[in-house]
């Protein structure tokens, strides 16, 4: 049986509290979300693959971690690329995507109030401290290894579309 999308408008996160709120009033929520479905602020997307948010059977291979596949990707999703002097001004969620080329991609939630948080991957540790125990103010001293800026993406003002994600984590 085929599930439906569903559309939804999502709001800036002001700050880390209430990025992660979701979060705490559900404390085992982290087990079901990875980095791409924190950063959107849509954790029912759960485990959440660029350019597959309507199109569940998707996966990011390690040869498409690069920079035209991740943008192609992302747009797919219906985002919208802005620049970083768009980022103070944006009332839907902005995210930075990162990669190590060909092998990772990686995705960091903005704050109204100029910091980002994310979430280490499936089932990973929502934070906004980086390796260093410092708040994250560059989307590139978020995660460790992650060497490139894909660019910025923000939801579209009437929102963005997806089908929600139940699959288990495995392993």
């Amino acid at each position: 049986m085929k599930q439906s999308s569903i559309h939804v408008k999502v709001e800036c996160a002001r700050d880390f509290a209430a990025a992660v709120d979701p979060y705490i009033q559900n404390p085992n929520l982290y087990k079901s979300t990875n980095c791409y479905s924190y950063a959107l602020g849509i954790p029912e997307a759960g485990i959440a693959v660029p350019g597959h948010l309507t199109n569940l059977d998707g996966r990011v291979y390690h040869y498409m971690a690069y920079k035209d596949k991740m943008r192609e990707l992302f747009r797919e999703d219906g985002l919208i690329e802005i620049g970083e002097d768009e980022l103070s001004c944006a009332t839907t969620q902005v995210m930075a995507v990162l990669l190590i080329e060909y092998w990772s991609v990686h995705v960091v939630k903005y704050h109204q109030d100029g910091t980002w948080s994310h979430q280490n991957g499936a089932a990973g540790e929502v934070t906004n401290l980086n390796a260093s125990g410092h708040i994250i103010t560059a989307p590139l001293d978020a995660h460790k290894g992650y060497d490139e800026l894909v660019g910025y993406f923000k939801v579209p003002e009437e929102g963005l579309l997806y089908i929600p994600n139940a699959r288990p984590i495995l392993g």
